[in-house]
């Protein structure tokens, strides 16, 4: 969930930083106030209906297998935070794939009560001064899932830039974002009234290059799980996708990026 300047006081900051210059409230602009609103109940009011939202076997089936392979290099002892923790489903994952040194920060206060269940240094907070608070080349790894969507162009930039900044040499940005190349990415990005930008994945390329960002890479998230009724979807969507390449192949010339589902993700690095 998005984590960006709230009206809040009651806000604090992640545990360990310090002393670092505060972004202003202006720099938000009045007019994306709308955001502090949604927030503060994103939880109760938004959140309810999500199928098995307490089985943590269950959401890491979803989200380790998509994230393994690129977090096989990282050290488990670098420091790792979560922007837009919400309520700690991927810091649950990273502690699954050995992480020890988690941290989290999102916008909405109820998301992060059940976030420090698995982190408890997870705070409510605004992305950009929680980042800010933390020295140059800190991280091992940082994590941005269902956050990008929530923001305008140019605070998308002003992250990127500012992950880049914090990672250390060789160290990992993963993100997750609704994919502009799904034929059905209307359900998700309409879905929820604070989505502002769409990306594909040409475009989270394009971005990650012109922050700095090497070692690219891109790739469905069907969510599939490893029951017998996950391993049928998975083959089926190889049916649907060979269907979406010859559209694109009929009318393009080109079949298509190759990723389709309706999310996606990606994997950018600072250079070692």
């Amino acid at each position: 969930m998005l984590v960006t300047k709230e009206t809040h006081a009651q806000h604090s900051r992640p545990a360990g930083s310090e002393g670092a210059k505060r972004v202003p409230a202006a720099a938000m602009g009045n007019a994306r106030d709308y955001r502090a609103d949604f927030y503060g109940r994103y939880q109760s009011a938004f959140k309810r209906q999500q199928e098995r939202a307490g089985d943590d076997a269950w959401r890491d089936g979803k989200l380790v297998p998509l994230i393994r392979d690129w977090c096989r290099p990282l050290r488990r002892d670098d420091p790792c935070i979560d922007l837009g923790c919400g309520d700690g489903r991927l810091l649950h994952a990273l502690r699954t794939l050995g992480f020890t040194r988690l941290a989290g920060v999102d916008a909405s206060s109820e998301q992060i009560a059940l976030a420090r269940r698995v982190a408890p240094e997870a705070a409510v907070g605004d992305l950009f001064e929680a980042l800010a608070d933390f020295p140059e080349n800190h991280f091992g790894l940082v994590t941005l899932f269902d956050v990008i969507e929530h923001l305008r162009k140019d605070e998308i930039l002003r992250c990127a830039s500012l992950i880049h900044r914090k990672l250390k040499p060789g160290g990992v940005w993963l993100c997750h974002l609704p994919n502009g190349d799904s034929p059905l990415v209307g359900a998700v990005q309409a879905g929820d009234f604070t989505h502002e930008t769409l990306l594909n994945p040409r475009s989270a390329q394009n971005l990650c290059a012109v922050a700095g960002f090497t070692g690219f890479e891109a790739r469905e998230h069907l969510g599939a799980s490893r029951s017998l009724a996950g391993t049928a979807r998975a083959v089926a969507w190889r049916c649907v996708r060979l269907t979406i390449q010859g559209w694109n192949l009929i009318e393009t010339g080109s079949p298509g990026s190759g990723i389709f589902t309706r999310c996606f993700a990606f994997k950018a690095g600072k250079a070692a």
